[in-house]
């Protein structure tokens, strides 16, 4: 096993802080979570089980969370998914399996259509492949003028009202108050500038999916008022050749945290052929 120690890889959108960790000699698995978190906050519940399996981890922190400094301008998805390799070059490693949570798979989504090859699998979590219409990057906008100018009571509130289903904030006090402290420490103009980026200026990637050819496992929370299952986690399952659906129950958008266990064991049974 590894001695986890960090990486401060060089990107366009700024230097990411990336936690290297697991099993040196491993296949590796590269994480990305979502917007509103750090990479610990999304994937920190697998990453033991993933080193057990014998997988080594690249845990990404994206601008303006955990160790990564905040971007200093807005920044396309696909900028994001050039991020991602860059992260595998400083690495020294050619092929991953893609771990995205949200603004994680849409990252991911790009580097399985751009660069194929450096794709060994998809792990898609409560994410999409659609872009934005002009109401929707026109609510985008209020949203990162309210995050930038400060939210009475914290913006962390308001995200775990979002992001977290009630079972979750009922029965995970711990993870509730996580996000939310989370959340309130980030820098507002970065996480505006980033809420820009990722919800209000993505691209539609919907026509190309049926382009991904690596194994997909495609997860959802029954209780996803961000990103639905319908349309976001169908489009994937039905477009991308053999992509396995799995929706859980009392679940909303941060599936590998609220549902720790169960996730664990998709993810092992999914990596079984590949590890």
């Amino acid at each position: 096993m590894k001695t986890p120690h960090a990486l401060t890889v060089p990107t366009t959108l700024g230097p990411l802080h990336v936690q290297d960790a697991g099993p040196a000699d491993g296949p590796v698995a590269l994480l990305w979570p979502s917007l509103y978190s750090d990479g610990d906050t999304s994937w920190g519940a697998q990453l033991d089980g993933l080193h057990a399996l014998g997988w080594r981890t690249l845990l990404v922190d994206p601008p303006g969370t955990g160790g990564s400094a905040p971007a200093s301008r807005r920044f396309t998805m696909e900028e994001c998914g050039e991020a991602a390799l860059r992260v595998l070059d400083d690495a020294g490693v050619d092929q991953a399996v893609f771990f995205g949570l949200s603004w994680g798979g849409i990252v991911a989504l790009r580097v399985a259509l751009t660069a194929p090859r450096r794709v060994t699998a998809l792990v898609l979590s409560n994410t999409t492949a659609r872009g934005v219409g002009l109401r929707e990057r026109l609510q985008v906008r209020v949203t990162s003028l309210l995050t930038r100018i400060g939210v009475p009571g914290g913006l962390g509130r308001l995200v775990v009202a979002g992001m977290l289903s009630d079972h979750s904030r009922r029965h995970d006090a711990g993870l509730a108050s996580e996000l939310a402290a989370t959340v309130d420490s980030l820098d507002r103009a970065g996480l505006a500038r980033a809420a820009r980026s990722v919800l209000g200026d993505r691209t539609d990637v919907v026509g190309a999916l049926h382009r991904i050819t690596a194994p997909t496992l495609v997860i959802v929370g029954a209780e996803d008022k961000a990103l639905p299952q319908a349309p976001h986690s169908d489009d994937l399952a039905e477009r991308i050749v053999g992509a396995r659906l799995e929706v859980l129950p009392r679940v909303a958008h941060l599936s590998p945290r609220e549902e720790p266990a169960k996730v664990a064991n998709l993810i092992k049974q999914f990596l079984a052929p590949l590890g």
